[in-house]
């Protein structure tokens, strides 16, 4: 009971929209209509500026490294439960239930969660978006290359069977949440 009440709770704060809000706080808008229709931290950047994208992104990042302590001193000491707090966080961003599920894409929130939870396996994906983001400009793109190269230095480094749980969990929602982004990249829808 305890382990799902932790999840649960981590999923509640991946409910916490950092870029609805500060949005809404602004304009008294809601981000969803505006941009790009997503409620992130880049569409946030589109619609406030730079500062804008900067508070998001840090909230969003935030959420995520929270739901992975709460996790820790609330649940049973095992590695399974912060490694699941991550994807449950991350639903939580994507389906926000107080927002009737339409959220962001899940992107900070996941690199704050397995920040928390293993630093050298997001240092090797940040790293790789930053570099793919050098190159191209394109966030959504970055985005992606860098989720996609998760598993791959989670078996490089020789992580725990907890975090590719994690990652076979969250990879999918966060593609689910990345679609329009693919119909772009593969030139199948116009680019925002």
């Amino acid at each position: 009971m305890r382990t799902l009440l932790t999840l649960f709770l981590a999923y509640l704060l991946g409910c916490f929209s950092t870029a609805y809000y500060l949005v809404r706080w602004h304009t008294g808008e809601d981000i969803r209509t505006l941009g790009s229709g997503n409620a992130g931290a880049t569409n946030a950047g589109r619609v406030l500026g730079l500062w804008g994208f900067g508070v998001a992104f840090l909230g969003d990042v935030g959420k995520g490294v929270l739901a992975v302590l709460l996790a820790r001193w609330l649940g049973p000491n095992t590695g399974w439960i912060p490694a699941l707090a991550v994807p449950a966080a991350v639903a939580g961003h994507i389906w926000p239930v107080q927002l009737r599920l339409r959220g962001g894409e899940g992107f900070a929130t996941a690199l704050g969660g397995f920040g928390a939870l293993d630093p050298g396996l997001t240092a090797g994906v940040a790293g790789v978006a930053g570099l793919v983001y050098g190159l191209s400009r394109r966030r959504s793109l970055a985005g992606l290359i860098g989720l996609l190269s998760a598993p791959v230095w989670a078996w490089a480094l020789r992580r725990p069977a907890s975090h590719f749980v994690a990652l076979a969990l969250a990879l999918p929602m966060m593609l689910w949440a990345f679609r329009r982004h693919l119909r772009e990249l593969l030139g199948k829808a116009p680019r925002r």
